[in-house]
């Protein structure tokens, strides 16, 4: 077992105060936003090992089969899934995720043109998808999914001025081609009709009868003022805005456009950096490739929930590239606790003081909120004790 390093990233919608007291440091006055777990070249977690320290990519590179073990080497020769913990004081940028096979194409079109990784105007990072779960640690806003097509019907209707064009092009048809077209007309909208909107919106948040149309507006108006003039807050009309309690997750397939406003949450993802946007950013919007990659046929967001009396639960999205155990020792009446699943697993302490012994390392190691350890296949099960919780990410 290693005890992990995560690797800070300060982006300005971070917040300055929830990551440091959550991870017990003092606080500098500069937004931070998220701290990576896993080996993500760009941005991997370092331990400290017999060379000193090391990238978590470096080391697993060293020795794939012990690490990993002959079933995850085979089928991602790498550590498949990326940990994050994340604080988001205001909204990040709406946005959806490719597939793998969208993401290999777009990447290998751009390195034939040259752009580099860095340039700001890459869409591509890598070849990988994106699927990803967040897990609300603290309450958890977020935009999730479409709306029911009807529900978005009532919006544009009600809002009507520059969306009129796109409540027409959403009847076109009952397939996903009236989605499509609806989406590219939001997001193609003038700056004076942006703006237009957003008045509109702005009158109908306080007082409109139906509780929809004014909960939509009440959400594009907040937007509004952390953005003005951003054409995500129009989008955010045809997207839930999602609740979730602490103990609750969602799950966002590849192609599923979605935000997240605030809260404190632990995110597990497909290792890539992959990202196309809507809005809500002053970063670069490729349109084209954005609807290309936007699953038009989905519709709303699953929240599961930790069964309150249950001393471990595993959620399972369906991908095969992570899932996710929470466990409690000490807190149900279970003082010691089998972890699910093998392979490479990362461990992050989320409340208390837990100990982890495996089977074949023969120190245990004690962490503490905020601390994690990297586990790999070679080190056996995993069973933890004292009292807490932890949460695990491993491959299913």
């Amino acid at each position: 077992m290693h005890l992990l390093t995560g690797a800070r990233r300060s982006y300005d919608w971070g917040s300055t105060t929830s990551m440091p007291e959550f991870l017990g440091t003092d606080p500098d006055g500069k937004p931070f936003a998220e701290l990576w777990l896993g080996a993500h070249p760009t941005g991997p977690s370092t331990i400290t090992g017999p060379k000193g320290t090391e990238g978590l990519d470096e080391r697993v590179a060293q020795d794939r089969l012990g690490n990993l073990g002959q079933r995850v080497d085979a089928a991602f020769g790498r550590l498949p899934y990326l940990v994050k913990l994340l604080a988001p004081a205001k909204p990040l940028s709406i946005q959806v995720h490719p597939t793998r096979e969208l993401a290999a194409k777009g990447f290998l079109e751009e390195e034939r043109q040259g752009i580099p990784l860095d340039d700001p105007h890459r869409t591509f990072k890598d070849t990988n998808n994106k699927p990803e779960m967040v897990y609300a640690i603290s309450h958890f806003e977020g935009l999730a999914g479409f709306r029911p097509r009807q529900e978005i019907a009532l919006l544009l209707e009600e809002i009507a001025g520059p969306l009129e064009p796109a409540r027409d092009r959403l009847s076109i048809g009952p397939g996903e081609h009236g989605m499509r077209l609806m989406l590219e007309t939001l997001v193609g909208l003038s700056q004076a009709d942006i703006q237009s909107v957003l008045e509109i919106a702005a009158s109908l948040a306080p007082a409109h009868p139906h509780p929809v149309v004014r909960a939509a507006c009440g959400t594009v108006a907040d937007l509004a003022t952390e953005y003005p003039g951003d054409v995500g807050a129009v989008v955010s009309l045809v997207l839930n805005r999602v609740h979730l309690a602490p103990g609750e997750s969602m799950f966002l397939a590849d192609g599923v456009p979605h935000a997240y406003l605030r809260g404190f949450g632990l995110e597990v993802m497909a290792n890539s950096d992959n990202v196309l946007r809507l809005g809500l950013t002053s970063k670069h919007i490729d349109i084209e490739a954005m609807l290309g990659a936007v699953d038009f046929s989905s519709s709303g967001v699953d929240v599961d929930s930790t069964p309150k009396d249950a001393a471990a639960h595993t959620f399972r999205p369906p991908v095969p590239d992570f899932a996710l155990s929470i466990a409690r020792p000490g807190e149900t009446g279970n003082d010691s606790i089998t972890l699910p699943g093998n392979g490479p697993r990362i461990l992050v302490c989320l409340d208390g003081r837990i100990t982890a012994a495996t089977d074949h390392c023969p120190e245990e190691q004690t962490i503490t909120r905020g601390q994690s350890l990297f586990v790999p296949t070679s080190d056996g099960n995993i069973t933890v004790h004292g009292t807490g919780i932890v949460a695990q990410a491993f491959v299913p």
